[in-house]
């Protein structure tokens, strides 16, 4: 019977028991990163505007942003593709901004696989160990156990040519985890991917990660990717970290406008201050809904944007107290899902996601519903 990878990681001398979700396992083999100020500059636009960031030895962090958001750039300044024009970056305390990129000894996974198409599996993925002089033996030996961490022993012999898009992005996985490396980092290895595909992958690079205890930094711009994957996200924009977090952190109490617009569906409701009590505050929306909802900001006059996410709307035919009546303008069945859209007297959008059950009809536009929520289902935004 074949070695669990587990097993596999075990008889190489590396914890595999699996530590707290944003924290490293017992012995992982993770490194700290601590990036300080950094700046790098393209004439007058900031690609990366002094951001600070503190990765923990075995964690996985996520770098989400829209296209232009510093991602990508703040990579490639931690892999040493690009220099620094200002700051810092430290690897288990130690300045690397000088040290080139093939001393850093990061493993690196792109979105294009970058796989050698005359080499077979076996030799790609042993590429590394070549250059770096192991021995023939080790190396034949590293190499084998990798095929099997990542489940493509019976491909050992084929080209790239001759693997789907899939298997070749396992391949430059495994490439990048032969020496075992410290860190791993991966720029959108997965975009090209089809949806099937790609969630599956994500599902093989989060056991990976607990197999092998590497810190890996994981760059996309796909928010469902982010959240299945992650122990913390950093999303971006302009260049800076707006807000870093757990995935639940980023999705239930998004610190701003942006984060709740930019991660998952929303709904961003407008509305007057009318008392606040503790961290809950009563609020009119224009429309003249009275509701409460939870806020951590110090804010407790004025107006206010208040989150209210679509899964958390609940809809009846009949109105209850704290009701929102809406008027349905679309509603579309997506399978597990029931996608509605609505608007209030005055105008106002009002999204709704809910679950497809028995005996549930899909409304009608034009239909005459009533929407409402609980002060746990909203979120207000500094």
């Amino acid at each position: 019977m074949a070695d669990s990878p587990a097993r596999i990681l075990a008889r190489e001398g590396h914890s595999t028991a699996p530590g707290a979700r944003g924290a490293a396992a017992p012995g992982t083999i993770g490194s700290r990163i601590s990036v300080r100020e950094v700046v790098k500059a393209y004439g007058p636009f900031l690609a990366a505007n002094r951001i600070s960031l503190d990765i923990e030895p075995g964690e996985f962090i996520t770098l989400l942003g829209p296209s232009g958001s510093g991602k990508t750039t703040l990579l490639n300044l931690i892999a040493g593709f690009q220099a620094l024009d200002s700051g810092s970056i430290e690897v288990d305390g130690r300045p690397i901004q000088h040290v080139p990129t093939h001393r850093r000894g990061f493993g690196m996974v792109f979105q294009s696989y970058a796989l050698f198409p005359n080499m077979t599996v076996s030799q790609n993925v042993g590429f590394p160990l070549r250059m770096a002089g192991v021995d023939r033996a080790t190396a034949d030996r590293r190499v084998a156990e990798t095929l099997e961490i990542m489940r493509l022993s019976e491909h050992a012999a084929k080209t790239p040519s001759q693997m789907s898009g899939g298997q070749q992005q396992r391949v430059a996985i495994a490439r990048a985890i032969v020496m075992r490396p410290r860190v791993v980092l991966m720029d959108e290895p997965l975009s090209a991917l089809d949806r099937r595909l790609r969630e599956s992958i994500q599902i093989e690079i989060r056991d990976l990660h607990r197999t092998i205890g590497s810190t890996i930094l994981f760059v996309t711009h796909d928010q469902g990717e982010a959240l299945t994957m992650s122990d913390r996200i950093a999303v971006m924009d302009a260049g800076q970290i707006i807000q870093i977090g757990t995935p639940s952190e980023i999705y239930r109490h998004p610190q701003n406008r942006f984060v709740a617009s930019f991660v998952g569906e929303s709904n961003i409701v407008d509305a007057e201050i009318v008392q606040k009590r503790g961290s809950t505050m009563t609020l009119k929306s224009r429309s003249g809904h009275v509701f409460t909802a939870e806020s951590r900001n110090a804010i407790d006059v004025g107006r206010a944007s208040v989150l209210v996410r679509p899964e958390r709307i609940a809809l009846s035919r009949d109105p209850v107290p704290g009701s929102l009546p809406v008027t349905v303008a679309s509603a579309l069945f997506l399978g597990e899902l029931l996608r509605i859209e609505a608007t209030t007297d005055t105008g106002e959008t009002i999204l709704v996601r809910c679950t497809d059950r028995a005996g549930l009809a899909l409304p009608a536009v034009g239909d005459r519903l009533h929407a409402r929520w609980d002060a746990e289902d909203c979120w207000v935004l500094s």
